[in-house]
């Protein structure tokens, strides 16, 4: 979007809310973070899934862990 546009905030019960123009496509279906920086800008940043949540890899990370914890240094790894 290369046009500024402005939006005023409005109060709708305990709430302020800041409507997003329709030229911003979004999707509804998104849940954002919001922060409010130190000079005022509000950004809002798409929430992503949190990959080290996810079963699959938490059992890939197990796996190969167990495969190393047996493992004795051999060289020069403990040099510094």
């Amino acid at each position: 979007m290369n046009t500024k546009q402005t939006i005023k905030p409005r109060h709708v019960g305990n709430s302020t809310v800041l409507t997003v123009p329709t030229t911003i496509k979004i999707d509804e279906n998104v849940r954002y973070f919001v922060t409010k920086g130190t000079d005022g800008a509000i950004v809002f940043m798409p929430q992503i899934a949190n990959p080290f949540e996810e079963p699959e890899l938490r059992q890939q990370i197990t796996k190969q862990k167990s495969e190393f914890e047996n493992v004795k240094p051999e060289g020069r790894e403990n040099d510094e």
